[in-house]
């Protein structure tokens, strides 16, 4: 087997033999390649926690169904799915990049007190590097500080000292170990080291040197040789999202795609909570601070349980509040990933209806939108698709009014690629 074999495959595309394509490329078997595929489903379903594999076998075709990411095979063969959404479409690993990377780091928009010039450039490393700004000046009205023990030279006995280091004090002082409340520490070390490595890739100016400055604010300390998660003390758990965002930054999602640190094998992710997570940032940074609540709980009415009558809520993704000249108004967004293209037409499902139709009741709104991913299936050129949106379906019931809508994915990690989907989706409500 040739090093570092790479395969694709494309979420919900049509079942294809790919064990007998990785047999073709390989010196493996069709029979060992399909056992290798079976396992790779099964590790998913235990790292995301699934009720089921997320893998279709039939007829000796295999498919996809609902994630997206990098994973190892074997030795030296990998396996990469690409959402239906972005397909094999040039610069799709970028895009899944970023929108992977604020899944995972929802903060990167969904903070209010970003300025609203954040989100003028989209590139993943003015975004992270704002991110990492905000969070680090916001919470530096408590220092992130630890108890360490320091050996010190001072005039002045404060700590525990060598009696024999009395009699020949240094040009410092006497040589003594103290226990301090420091901010040296590997806390800061790493979040000191982000900044550091962040801003000579960001291409933002401001941004480059408000970070060089967070740099330099930390006291200097060697960059950690390894970059374990860690669970920060009780005291500085405000501090946690910041190392974390600080911690991948030193892995390689700070800068731009590199496909060799980029998605590390065994990286998965359920498309359609990348997806809702796309749609709630992307409200909140083309909408006033206070106008988008998002999976807020309502009362739909109560149910009966065990003799017990219990209240029944339901919790739609996001309600947005508009004002314009007809006056202000509320929508129900709700983030659906598949079942319009999947059936084979487009349409609202009666089961999408009927979910829409509650969120109408408990809330007391009467429109609603349902957004959904376009597919890259049958667009004739998908490099830069992204800001397309589109009204495919409409139903009224019941005084509701539904709203189906196709949005544009590609390109979105182009500059401006993340400013234009969150215009499109504003603009459709």
């Amino acid at each position: 087997m040739r090093p570092w074999k790479r395969f694709t495959a494309i979420e919900y595309a049509k079942p294809v033999p790919l064990h007998e394509e990785i047999a073709r490329e390989t010196n493996l078997s069709p029979s060992k390649a399909q056992d290798l595929l079976l396992r790779a489903g099964d590790r998913i379903r235990a790292i995301l926690g699934l009720e089921s594999v997320p893998l279709s076998l039939t007829t000796e075709k295999i498919q996809f169904q609902n994630v997206a990411g990098l994973l190892v095979l074997a030795s030296g063969l990998e396996l990469e799915i690409a959402p239906k959404f972005l397909g094999n479409a040039p610069g799709w690993r970028e895009d899944f990049f970023l929108l992977a990377t604020l899944s995972h780091h929802g903060r990167l928009l969904d903070n209010e007190n970003l300025k609203s010039s954040a989100h003028a450039s989209s590139d993943l490393a003015t975004l992270i590097g704002r991110s990492l700004i905000e969070m680090y000046w916001t919470n530096q009205r408590r220092p992130l500080r630890t108890y360490r023990r320091l050996h010190v030279h001072e005039f002045a006995i404060e700590g525990d000292f060598d009696s024999e280091g009395l009699s020949y004090p240094s040009e410092e002082g006497f040589p003594q170990s103290v226990t301090s409340f420091t901010r040296v520490n590997p806390y800061n070390a790493v979040i000191r080291s982000a900044a550091a490595q962040l801003a000579p890739v960001v291409p933002d100016v401001e941004t480059r040197v408000r970070l060089e400055r967070l740099a330099q604010h930390l006291p200097h300390q060697p960059r950690p040789s390894r970059l374990n998660d860690r669970r920060l003390p009780s005291r500085s758990r405000a501090w946690q999202p910041t190392f974390d965002l600080s911690l991948d930054i030193l892995r390689g999602l700070g800068g731009a795609y590199d496909p060799k640190n980029a998605l590390a094998p065994g990286y998965v992710m359920q498309t359609w909570q990348v997806w809702e997570q796309l749609i709630s940032l992307s409200l909140r940074g083309a909408h006033p601070p206070g106008s988008v609540v998002l999976q807020t709980q309502y009362k739909l009415g109560t149910r009966g349980v065990g003799g017990a009558m219990k209240d029944l809520h339901v919790y739609p993704d996001a309600i947005v509040a508009l004002k314009g000249k007809e006056g202000a108004r509320k929508i129900i967004v709700d983030a659906k990933y598949k079942g319009h293209v999947e059936r084979g037409s487009k349409g609202i499902s009666n089961a999408d209806v009927y979910e829409a139709l509650a969120f109408a009741r408990a809330t007391g709104i009467s429109e609603a939108i349902l957004a959904y991913p376009r597919p890259i299936e049958g667009i004739p050129s998908a490099r830069d698709e992204v800001g397309y949106a589109h009204e495919f379906s409409k139903v009224v019931a019941d005084g509701v009014v539904i709203r189906a809508i196709e949005l544009g994915v590609c390109g979105i990690s182009r500059r401006h690629g993340l400013k234009r989907f969150s215009e499109a989706l504003a603009g459709a409500l």
